[in-house]
Formats: C-alpha cells, structure tokens, sequence
C-alpha cells in the first residue's frame, strides 16, 4: 500500500471510529437527561474528550508521512508521540475527575435510576460497541497504525464496559432483599468508580508510551530481541558479526542502526548496501515503518 492510499486508510478508519464516538455521545447524553446516571455520564464525558482527539488525529496524519530532513532527522514521527502523551494525560485526567465527582455524590447520600432502562440501553450499546472494534481491528492489520491502534483499544474498553455494566444494572431487578434495597441508591456510583478504575490502566499505558518515545528510548525488549536475532541471521550470510544494535522507536517509526564487524575484515559497499537492503526487507515483515542503517566499526 502506498503513502497516499494509507492516509486514506488512516482517515477513513479514524472516521468511522469519530462516527460511532458522535452517535454514542448523543444517545448517552439524552439518556443521561433521562435518568442523571453518572455511569452514562461518564461514558459521556469520556466520549467526548475521545472525539476532540480523533479530530487532532485525523489533522496530523498527512503531516506524519513528511520525509526526514536535516533539520528534522526523524521526520515528524515524534509530533504523533506527542500527541500519544497528550491524549493519555488528558483521558486520564477526565477519568480521575469522574471519580472525585462520584465519590462526592455517595457522601451526599448517592442517586437513585432507573436500573432496568440503563441495563437495556448498555446492552445495545455494547452489541454496537462491538460491531465497531471488530472493523477497526480488522482493517488495522494492514496498517499498524498507532492512531487507530489507540481507538481499537478505546472501543475495546468500551465493547466490556457497556456489558459489565448492562450485567451490573440488571442485580436490582434480580436480587430482592434488604441490602440490596440499602445499597441501590449507590449502586450508580459504585459502578461509575469500578468502570473507572478498568478504564484508568489505559490512558495511563498510553502516556507512558508516548513519554518513551518522546525520550526515545529503545521499545520493549521483546522487539528489541526480534530485531536483534533476525538481523544476525542476515549479517551471517555475508560474514559479518553485529556489535551494537541501537534501536530507537518514535511514534510509528522505528529507527535502527547496526554496528557490525567483518569476520575477515574486509568489506565492500555494494555489499553494505546489498546487506542493508535485505535487512530493511526482511524486518519490515515484521515491523513495516523503519529505516536501517548499516555501520562498519573502527577499532581506534
């Protein structure tokens, strides 16, 4: 797929995904109106700071697939780590914001709602929920794109949330008896701060993501050993040994610089550019948007 067709892909998947966060923002705030639930509230509020960031994102793509330069070495890779960091804070702001504010309302006695409609509305909400993560997740393998990476895993939490919730809003309907009837005016609330509490690993990931990348440090040690071992492998066909394998990861973008010696120490360029070629090649199998370099070492 080539440069021009991927932003297409990028913006109409992030599209779809603006789409459905749109259509849910509408529905739960009129249900919010109906029943002043603070667990639709809060998918509300989450909604709503999780489409101001598809608008930047759908802004940026284009700006992501600029060429390095001199005065930008790496590109503008890092502009999408940037707004990886932001986004993370953000969401996690709202999120703990959503706590505080539903821990206020149990100390002031908690809320009644009307149970079995927010079951009924949460149930389709997770069907729908559902529907659009299988076609994000779908049509993101070609892509690997971190952008629409972060939204499947935004309807992800979404799809679990909106059931957990249908199964925590029918306990009323099914359980008769004296606590339960003590425990209902909190039962909203309780359920608003345990949703919080599943959805809050998630912004947090993604902050701490988009601050390695800023600081570019290598990615984890699983691609870190990938890489290594496959570009050994490759090296040994043309007699060469890796010494150092510097890998630096940016927003989508994965920068890698191999060191290496010749076992008989002799080397010629075309066989450094044949090597690198067959490097690039190969490791984009597996990780698809990189550059390598290949870099003889001196002993001084």
């Amino acid at each position: 797929m080539n440069e021009k067709d991927r932003i297409k892909a990028e913006k109409r998947l992030l599209n779809i995904s603006m789409m459905g966060v749109v259509f849910f923002i509408v529905a739960e705030g009129v249900m919010v109106l109906i029943t002043s639930s603070q667990s639709i509230l809060m998918d509300a509020v989450y909604g709503a700071a999780d489409l101001l960031m598809i608008l930047i994102s759908i802004k940026i793509i284009p700006i992501l697939y600029r060429p390095a330069t001199e005065k930008n070495p790496f590109g503008f890779s890092q502009m999408e780590s940037i707004f990886i960091t932001i986004k993370g804070s953000m969401l996690t702001a709202v999120t703990v914001g959503l706590v505080l504010n539903n821990i206020q309302i149990m100390l002031k006695g908690g809320n009644h709602v009307a149970f079995t409609n927010i079951a009924v509305f949460e149930l389709a909400a997770g069907i729908v929920s559902c529907g659009i993560l299988l076609v994000l997740s779908k049509q993101n393998k070609k892509l690997d794109s971190p952008l629409v990476q972060a939204e499947v895993s935004a309807w992800l939490i979404d799809s679990v949330a909106s059931i957990g919730l249908a199964i925590a809003f029918l306990l009323p309907a099914v359980v008769h008896n004296g606590w339960m009837q003590g425990f209902s005016p909190y039962l909203d609330q309780v359920v608003a701060i345990v949703l919080s509490a599943f959805i809050l690993p998630m912004p947090i990931r993604m902050a701490i993501s988009g601050l390695r990348d800023l600081f570019l440090i290598a990615p984890d040690e699983e691609t870190v050993t990938s890489i290594k071992e496959l570009s050994q492998g490759i090296l040994d066909e043309y007699q060469m040994r890796q010494t150092t394998c510097e890998i630096i990861k940016t927003g989508r973008k994965i920068w890698i610089s191999i060191y290496f010696k010749s076992k008989d120490d002799m080397v010629s360029f075309s066989m450094i550019k044949e090597a690198r070629n067959k490097l690039e090649e190969e490791i984009k199998k597996e990780y698809p948007d990189l550059y390598v370099e290949l870099v003889p070492e001196f002993e001084y």
